[in-house]
């Protein structure tokens, strides 16, 4: 199945919230699901959109929310684990474990295509795709989640787009960005008596393209666990260590460095994924590639032609 475009109507919308599946693609039933990179982070850029908001003073703000504040928290904490299930606008699901030791941080991607993921260690980071079997490395640093996001903004409460059967059985904050001709809802669920966030929703309005309805996606918190000093405390009170085997580099010689392809070498590759992940020619047509953009091809794009246009590998 291809996946669904939503890139050039939500680019303004990735500018301040750049999630997982921000980037979506058309969808074909032969082909298999998208592929999803760095849910529920934010790009450096969403840190200078200017926040807009109708002038009005709202009573309460992410700094007095006291759900979220208590999620910031647990994010800022020195140790954690968090497992949850990401659904995009067309239903599609995205498995992500998310672990964080101190300065070092792991994350895997899992959907029906294959996995892919980002890892920093020791103020080293590496995007890897195991699909299409490269990584790369990056000067960054630990991402920023959109729940540190609104705090570190200090974003407006607002109550337009809360579920009304939901709020029955969670607690709700709903924080909104307002940018330009489109806006960012955020509406985070939270556990009635641990007050650990359980799910929460992103819904992107970009003005004249999807109206009030707007796009929506959904992740749903599987598991949380926090701490320091190697003990992580689950949500049902129970202990365990943490799990510091993913923090082994050795996986990464198992992938194509295409940081340091030539140009030749990744029309090569490129070639050849795309011939093991049924990516045709007239596909890469419609996209516009040829053999001399092959050769200067970027790492996102050639992960985007083969989750868009592929087949499971």
């Amino acid at each position: 199945m291809k996946i669904y475009k939503l890139a050039a109507v939500l680019t303004a919308a990735m500018m301040a919230f750049s999630c997982t599946a921000c980037s979506q693609k058309n969808s074909k039933k032969s082909k298999s699901a998208k592929k999803h990179k760095t849910s529920s982070f934010v790009t450096d850029e969403s840190t200078a959109d200017e926040i807009v908001t109708d002038g009005e003073t709202d009573s309460v703000t992410a700094q007095n929310g006291v759900h979220i504040k208590q999620a910031y928290d647990l994010l800022k904490s020195d140790q954690y684990r968090i497992k949850l299930t990401y659904t995009d606008a067309s239903g599609n699901e995205t498995e992500i474990t998310r672990l964080k030791d101190g300065e070092n941080y792991y994350e895997l991607q899992t959907n029906e295509i294959g996995t892919s993921g980002f890892i920093t260690v020791d103020g080293t980071s590496y995007d890897f795709d195991n699909v299409c079997g490269i990584y790369r490395k990056k000067n960054s640093i630990i991402p920023i989640s959109v729940i540190e996001t609104v705090v570190e903004q200090d974003l407006p409460a607002t109550d337009t787009h809360i579920n009304a059967e939901d709020a029955k059985i969670y607690d709700v904050e709903e924080y909104t960005y307002t940018g330009g001709s489109y806006i960012t809802v955020m509406d985070f669920y939270f556990d009635k008596e641990t007050g650990l966030p359980a799910k929460y929703t992103t819904t992107y309005m970009v003005e004249a393209v999807n109206g009030d309805e707007g796009m929506t996606e959904t992740r749903t918190i599987k598991e949380i666990s926090y701490g320091s000093e190697d003990e992580l405390l689950t949500t049902d009170g129970q202990t365990k260590n943490i799990d510091r085997s993913v923090f082994d580099l050795s996986f990464l010689s198992g992938l194509v460095d295409f940081g340091v392809m030539t140009p030749e070498q990744k029309l090569g590759y490129c070639q050849a994924i795309f011939v093991t992940s049924g990516v045709s020619a007239e596909e890469l047509t419609s996209a516009a590639m040829n053999d001399e953009k092959l050769k200067n091809i970027s790492y996102e794009e050639l992960t985007s032609l083969v989750y868009t246009y592929g087949d499971k590998i």
